[in-house]
C-alpha cells in the first residue's frame, strides 16, 4: 500500500509524520508552503486539498484524509495488524525471517 503525505515543515502534520517513518510504512512525501500554498513543484495545493491543511493523506485508492488524530490512529492500527501479520508468519515459517 503506497500512501502520499502532505506536509510542511513544522506544522503539526510532524506527527503524522514521524508515526509513519516509526510504523515502517511505506510512504512518499509532499512538501507543501503553507504561506503560498504551493507545493514544491509549484501546482496550487488548494487543487488537492480546498482548505489548504496539512496532514493530508492520499490512499493508494485515491481518497484523501486530512483529520490528524484520525491519520494517527489509522497509521498504529495499520502497524499494528502488519507486526501481526509478520509474527503469524514467523510462526508458520520460521526460517523465513
Amino acid at each position: 500500500m503506497m500512501l502520499k503525505l502532505y506536509y510542511s515543515p513544522g506544522a503539526c502534520s510532524l506527527a503524522v509524520h514521524i508515526a509513519l517513518r516509526e510504523a515502517g510504512l511505506d510512504f512518499e512525501t509532499v512538501k507543501v508552503n503553507l504561506q503560498t500554498h504551493k507545493r514544491a513543484n509549484g501546482d496550487d495545493y488548494y487543487a488537492i486539498s480546498p482548505r489548504g491543511y496539512v496532514p493530508l493523506v492520499e490512499f493508494a485508492d485515491g481518497s484523501r484524509h486530512t483529520e490528524g488524530a484520525a491519520l494517527l490512529q489509522y497509521i498504529a492500527d495499520l502497524a499494528r495488524h502488519l507486526e501481526h501479520g509478520r509474527r503469524f508468519e514467523q510462526r508458520i515459517h520460521p526460517l523465513t525471517r
